[in-house]
């Protein structure tokens, strides 16, 4: 299957004309990107490109905290430098972009990523970015949760879908002791037990 896309891939990029030939050079889109600030000038300069924009060349240039040019040997180097660091911000939990479970750390959209003003927009451009490296056959670690991937996939959807199956995904410990309560031979009122769940938004429970 990864064979057949890639194949895929190189064939649109011959229709779009985005590869270079002996007859035409490819649209290349020339990008200046501070170290101090890669993911805001990255948003700022790649979030407008179209579609076509998005799938051609995109080249990096990196300018220090000094402020001057770096220059790059490899600019498809470069660019996948760039790319692996932007994902590697945008997933950076203290963005708050994203949450990991507790136990194995996976990813999942944070319940409270309205805190930014655009984190709609945000999220069109992770997006985007996660789409570019599957399309430039870019290798990017990014362990989503099960129970988030079910809800991309539309596995919801389905009759025999169960959310509570998807609980372990997001808290084992929690989907733990709802099992042992369903599983309780005796009278649950003597358990003196309440249906409460403690949350840390933001620094505070």
């Amino acid at each position: 299957r990864v064979l057949l896309f890639r194949n895929m891939v190189t064939k649109e990029k011959e229709k779009l004309g985005l590869v270079e030939t002996s007859s035409a050079s490819p649209h290349v889109t020339h990008i200046t990107i501070r170290r101090s600030r890669m993911l805001e000038d990255g948003y700022e300069q790649l979030r407008q490109l179209s579609q076509n924009a998005m799938k051609g060349v995109i080249r990096v240039k990196f300018v220090n905290d000094l402020g001057v040019d770096e220059a790059g040997i490899d600019q498809d180097g470069v660019f996948k430098e760039f790319l692996e660091e932007i994902i590697k911000k945008v997933f950076d939990p203290a963005l708050n972009l994203f949450k990991t479970t507790s136990g194995d750390e996976r990813l999942y959209p944070s319940p409270t990523s309205y805190i930014h003003e655009n984190y709609l927009q945000l999220f069109e451009f992770v997006g985007k970015m996660l789409g570019k490296a599957v399309y430039e056959g870019i290798v990017v670690d990014v362990p989503f949760a099960s129970f988030f991937l079910s809800q991309l996939l539309g596995h919801h959807h389905s009759i025999f879908y169960s959310s509570v199956d998807e609980l372990p995904s997001l808290d084992s410990e929690f989907y733990k002791n709802l099992t042992s309560i369903k599983r309780y031979d005796g009278d649950i009122s003597d358990l003196g037990l309440t249906l409460s769940y403690d949350e840390d938004v933001m620094g505070q429970v």
